[in-house]
């Protein structure tokens, strides 16, 4: 019962406890991140697959352990008795670490590790979005959409049926094809990876579930401050590679999917939005309980921020590391807040995450990034990021062009286009794009939504909103010349 393909057996081997769950391999544990990377290259070699593009060093060393591997499995298949196959996969696993102690694999990845940057991605060929966020003069206004891998794109829905949606983001190769889905239908100035931002929760200490047609729920939820003490995992304590080292794969592979396109959008969310769904149940609404939790435990609560804040800027920084080449961090649920409590539970969060992020991309020698802070709902308090290190302050679509510019003079804007519009048919979405980037400019702007694609748009009406935002902008540069 072998697996189809190197996704089901690397579900098999699990992501978190690096166990050996086929009972052909004994159930033993595996020691250690390599092991688990040599032996899913062991199956692949079993599937007939490749290490394209590995030096000859590297694939000898790897196709050593591989060979060894599969004799081990291969060997104990043939034998009944249980203690025969642990007896076989331990030799197995002892040829394989005798391989390992004389390979050049630590020595490989010692040296990526030093590189200042991942080498071998295309060259950017679609700066528009790089620019416009860094304040450089841009020729037409760059265009994309929060969630734009999505359910309203045909192709999307086809894969996500297949796989369901927790293996299409678990799943590197899946997530980078939704990913590039966008740029390559509509030539979007900017790809955002396919994920979610609740790959953090486990590594807080709190599981999560979907189900079809349902919102994400803890599975272990928080609801009391005695909860958050034994709950909360140390964020000091977490290996963001270990854990998440999928999700930095996927920003590999789209790199190289895009093909140069456009830029990599790595996100986050906030830490008070994180704190949200940690305490959201399949019975009761996280936003609620939030909400009430800061009023009876605000101790605790500030305990899971800070926890959260530091997870936030480990993760950011390792995914420029795998090759983002912008960072956005979503706020979605600050709008929830009183402004006095976004003063003391999201503000301080969010400005530390955007200092703290560029001090440590800075300190790994990596190029600098543009960031993006979304604090959704919060236009009462936007003055409050413009001597933020955030590049790009992006705006719900209750928030005035005008008064946005006022608050925030040196900073790029991006937003906000009312969703509702797309439902309007063309003359209606021509009417309301090319007015938009009227009152917002062309220069230090980037258009998108003020919230996000929904599964019911129209995939035509999203590609007319492009093309107005496109040649509108294009128009009102070649006027103003």
């Amino acid at each position: 019962s072998r697996p189809s393909s190197l996704v089901e057996y690397r579900e098999e081997v699990g992501m978190d406890s690096y166990r050996m769950r086929r009972t052909g391999l004994g159930c033993r544990p595996v020691a250690g991140t390599m092991m688990v990377v040599v032996s899913m290259i062991a199956m692949a070699s079993r599937l007939g697959w490749t290490l394209e593009g590995a030096s000859p060093a590297l694939q000898s060393s790897v196709q050593t352990s591989a060979r060894a591997i599969n004799r081990g499995v291969l060997r104990s298949q043939h034998h009944a008795r249980s203690s025969v196959r642990r007896q076989l996969t331990r030799d197995c696993f002892a040829s394989v670490d005798s391989s390992l102690a004389t390979s050049t694999i630590p020595a490989a990845a010692a040296a990526a590790a030093a590189s200042a940057e991942p080498v071998n991605f295309p060259q950017l060929k679609n700066d528009l979005l790089l620019r416009a966020a860094r304040g450089q003069a841009t020729e037409r206004v760059p265009v994309w959409i929060h969630r734009q891998a999505g359910r309203y794109l045909p192709e999307f829905r086809s894969i996500a049926e297949k796989h369901g949606y927790m293996k299409c983001f678990n799943t590197p190769e899946i997530a980078a094809d939704l990913t590039v889905q966008p740029v390559h239908k509509y030539a979007m100035d900017a790809a955002i990876l396919f994920s979610d931002i609740l790959v953090l929760l486990p590594l807080m200490g709190v599981e999560w579930q979907i189900s079809a047609g349902v919102e994400p729920f803890a599975v272990n939820a928080i609801k009391t401050g005695d909860d958050v003490e034994s709950t909360l995992v140390d964020a000091d304590t977490v290996d963001i590679h270990d854990k998440l080292g999928y999700v930095l794969e996927s920003v590999k592979l789209t790199r190289h999917k895009l093909e140069g396109k456009a830029p990599l959008i790595g996100f986050s969310g906030a830490p008070w939005t994180l704190l949200t769904y940690t305490m959201h149940t399949a019975e009761s609404n996280g936003r609620e309980n939030a909400l009430e939790f800061i009023k009876k435990y605000p101790e605790a609560a500030t305990k899971i921020l800070d926890n959260a804040t530091k997870l936030v800027v480990k993760y950011l920084i390792a995914k420029v590391e795998a090759g983002a080449q912008m960072l956005q961090v979503f706020d979605s649920w600050a709008g929830i807040l009183s402004k006095d409590d976004f003063d003391t539970f999201s503000k301080p969060y969010l400005l530390k995450i955007a200092k703290e992020v560029k001090a440590g991309i800075k300190a790994k020698g990596l190029d600098p990034v543009p960031m993006t802070v979304f604090p959704r709902g919060c236009g009462h308090s936007l003055s409050d990021f413009e001597d933020s290190e955030y590049d790009v302050v992006s705006l719900d679509e209750n928030v005035d062009p005008k008064e946005a510019r006022e608050a925030l003079p040196s900073k790029t804007l991006q937003g906000n286009f009312r969703g509702k519009f797309i439902y309007d048919g063309e003359d209606t979405i021509r009417k309301e794009a090319s007015e938009m980037v009227e009152r917002f400019g062309t220069q230090k702007y980037i258009a998108n939504f003020g919230y996000a694609v929904e599964k019911e748009h129209s995939p035509e009406n999203i590609g007319i909103f492009v093309d107005e935002i496109r040649s509108s902008s294009q128009r009102i540069n070649t006027e103003t010349q």
